[in-house]
């Protein structure tokens, strides 16, 4: 009875030597296994391949040291065996040692009396690797010789020589391989590729109306040539073409899809977008080169406009196909943000939340909406949602803090910013928080704490100018240390001196400094930069008042009214 290890060594020789059979016939027209001299006496060839036969059985048990070191000993014994030397060459481009394997297949195909496919192959790959490409070439236009009905040895062949730039002879290459093959898509699609990289479009054309000839049903064929038609300029034969190919397939998105893309560069944005809404809904188009398509069109998209109607609906078509994918949800919520139509991209940045809540992005323009529509206790709500998933964001801190402020929920802004101070890392997240942090404690006229914190800001960055702003006009509404605020505000202005908030907290430092004609001027200046904005007025109308100027005081007052209607 065989043992169950002996029965695995059995098992392993039959399999070594059945390889070794293969490695033989396969690598050599020789009537002995391993391309041996027949000058060798029988002893010698007897000790040769009993080395050769050990070699080969290290090499597959991956012992490649040591099939190495008896591959060299077999040479020893038979210099003229090109099996042995194949081996070699294929074991030192294992072991990264690329000259000996470059070397020793070279003379696997000189030592060979007889052509040997196997031989040919590897010394083709071994100079295309080594950037020898014309020479890889050479090596498979020899194997096309001497088998002209392996498609592989032209495909090669001409590669090698587009790749050393001979474009002449990759163009023989394929010519032959039509001659012997006839008219087909490989050889005629490569031969197009080398005439369009080559700049001869005419030639590239020319290829593809020979093989959309060669089977005027095929709409592949006939895509490959309006490919080339918009390739060579020539718009209006790939029309015609892709008009041909739908009707031939009416389900082809591409041909929509090209279709639209031709309409689109001449401007013709109506008949671009008919061709794009039947793209949409067919399957050979993925849903990422559709949503790229559409991405353009932004830039010309208005409230009201077709544009935006059409871009509606294509939102919509992808929708439809795609309910469990989020992008159709963001594009939708995108297009009306972009418009101003803020509700409705809530409403599908919400939908696309509920497909993928783990998105960060899409808070981010969850938080962004409610921004827009003014609704912080919305804004509350989501964030506390976000919160859950994102402990670390420190914007969401920042968020909700600023929610609870417009919500005049003072304490409970600063214990959430107050929380995110524990997570947040940059300058710029501290000086949000604590900006949050100091405006709430100004409402609640604990002014030792919210002075504090904008010192504690200033500290961080001495040269934020919002916070410089704030702090100012804070102490000029409290008519207290007045220079200092003249002093901040005017490092602010200093960086921005046409910003009309910080001339507007410059006027109202000089104006709790009594300066009422210098509070003025500035005034003027913020009611010219930006007219529409009443808290200029209304702070013109409070000097106006202190200077007894009731009639321009009034005048400043009609104009706050029509403001505000």
């Amino acid at each position: 009875m065989v043992t169950t290890v002996h029965k695995k060594v059995v098992r392993l020789l039959y399999i070594l030597s059945f390889c070794l059979l293969l490695l033989g016939y396969g690598c050599s027209s020789s009537k002995t296994i391993v391309g041996s001299d027949k000058r060798l006496d029988y002893k010698t060839l007897k000790s040769f391949e009993k080395i050769y036969f050990e070699a080969n059985k290290q090499n597959i048990l991956a012992n490649n040291e040591k099939a190495l070191e008896l591959f060299n000993q077999a040479l020893k014994i038979n210099p003229n065996s090109h099996a042995t030397m194949y081996q070699l060459s294929k074991l030192y481009y294992k072991l990264d040692k690329f000259e000996e394997a470059l070397y020793w297949s070279e003379n696997a195909v000189t030592s060979s009396h007889t052509f040997n496919h196997w031989y040919y192959g590897q010394l083709g790959q071994f100079y295309s690797k080594f950037g020898r490409y014309e020479e890889s070439g050479d090596v498979f236009a020899k194997m096309i010789v001497n088998e002209p009905d392996v498609r592989d040895n032209y495909i090669e062949s001409s590669s090698q020589y587009y790749n050393a730039k001979k474009f002449d002879r990759s163009v023989e290459v394929l010519n032959s391989m039509q001659e012997y093959f006839g008219i087909e898509m490989e050889s005629s699609t490569r031969l197009e590729y080398v005439y369009s990289t080559t700049d001869q479009k005419d030639k590239a054309v020319v290829e593809m109306e020979k093989l959309a000839a060669s089977d005027e049903t095929n709409v592949r064929f006939k895509g490959f040539l309006s490919d080339a038609y918009i390739e060579a300029g020539e718009e209006q034969k790939a029309i015609v073409l892709l008009k041909e190919i739908i009707e031939l397939d009416p389900g082809s998105g591409k041909a929509y899809y090209a279709l639209h893309s031709l309409y689109s560069n001449s401007n013709q944005d109506k008949l671009a977008m008919q061709q794009l809404k039947k793209a949409f809904i067919y399957d050979d188009l993925t849903l990422q080169q559709k949503l790229q398509s559409i991405s353009g069109y932004f830039r010309k998209i208005e409230k009201g406009n077709y544009i935006y109607d059409e871009m509606d609906e294509l939102s919509n078509i992808l929708i439809d196909k795609y309910p469990t994918d989020l992008e159709p949800y963001m594009l939708k919520a995108d297009i009306n943000g972009s418009v101003g139509n803020f509700e409705t991209a809530r409403e599908y940045t919400l939908k696309a939340l509920d497909v993928d809540a783990s998105e960060f992005k899409l808070w981010n323009k969850l938080i962004s909406a409610n921004d827009r529509l003014q609704d912080p206790k919305q804004q509350v709500i989501d964030t506390d949602r976000a919160l859950e998933l994102f402990p670390n964001m420190v914007m969401l801190y920042a968020a909700k803090g600023y929610a609870h402020l417009e919500l005049s929920q003072y304490d409970e802004a600063i214990e959430i910013t107050e929380e995110g101070l524990d997570v947040a890392v940059s300058k710029a997240e501290k000086t949000d928080l604590l900006l949050c942090i100091s405006t709430a404690y100004n409402k609640l006229k604990n002014f030792k704490k919210a002075d504090a914190t904008f010192d504690k800001i200033l500290k961080i960055n001495p040269y934020n100018t919002t916070v410089l702003n704030n702090y100012s006009y804070s102490l000029a509404e409290r008519k207290i240390r007045l220079d200092e605020a003249d002093s901040l505000i005017s490092v602010a202005l200093n960086m921005e001196p046409r910003n009309p908030f910080f001339l507007d907290t410059k006027a109202w430092v000089l104006f709790a400094k009594k300066e009422y004609k210098e509070a003025l001027e500035l005034l003027n200046r913020c009611m010219e930069i930006d007219p529409k904005n009443p808290e200029f007025y209304i702070h013109a109308k409070e000097v106006f008042l202190e200077m007894g100027n009731t009639t321009m005081a009034n005048d400043m007052q009609e104009k706050i009214n029509k403001l505000n209607e």
